[in-house]
């Protein structure tokens, strides 16, 4: 009985660790697109893209996921599809801007960018105030839109 007492402990705590783990884990998402703008950079938070336009894929086709470096002092944004989605999204935009600071970026949204797996990253540094967020996406083939998402967001992540 005391073997399997302490065989029982040892696994209620292993198993508790392993639940730990899991659960402070970051997201696939998240870690990816963090990799995506740099080591230092932080997840902030994420706006949907919510579909305005077209009666094909879901309500939601992707993300605009916001990140935060304190060392740069600067945000970072990427947009992606949701993974249902993954392989028939195409013309992915993201973008932000701080009016404080009049500074900003985008990336998707020139001549011949047709992103198809995420756009950004952008970067914007916006120290003690808002940012506007902005993101698109498209799915079905240029020239035969089938559905079209987007979101912008003014006045978010203030710091």
């Amino acid at each position: 009985m005391q073997k399997l007492r302490a065989v029982l402990a040892a696994s209620t705590v292993g198993a508790a660790a392993i639940a730990g783990m899991i659960a402070n884990a970051p997201t696939a998402a998240a870690a990816t697109s963090t990799s995506l703008c740099g080591s230092t950079y932080g997840y902030v938070g994420k706006h949907a893209m919510t579909k305005v336009s077209g009666r094909e894929g879901p309500r939601t086709g992707g993300y605009v996921y916001v990140y935060y470096s304190a060392k740069t002092k600067k945000n970072c944004a990427i947009s992606k599809p949701v993974p249902e989605l993954r392989g028939r999204a195409w013309g992915l935009g993201v973008g932000l801007h701080s009016p404080a600071y009049k500074d900003g970026g985008s990336d998707g949204y020139a001549r011949g960018q047709v992103y198809t797996r995420w756009a950004g990253p952008v970067y914007v540094k916006s120290p003690h105030a808002c940012i506007n967020v902005v993101g698109d996406m498209n799915i079905g083939a240029p020239g035969h839109v089938r559905a079209h998402y987007e979101v912008s967001k003014n006045g978010v992540h203030c710091g």
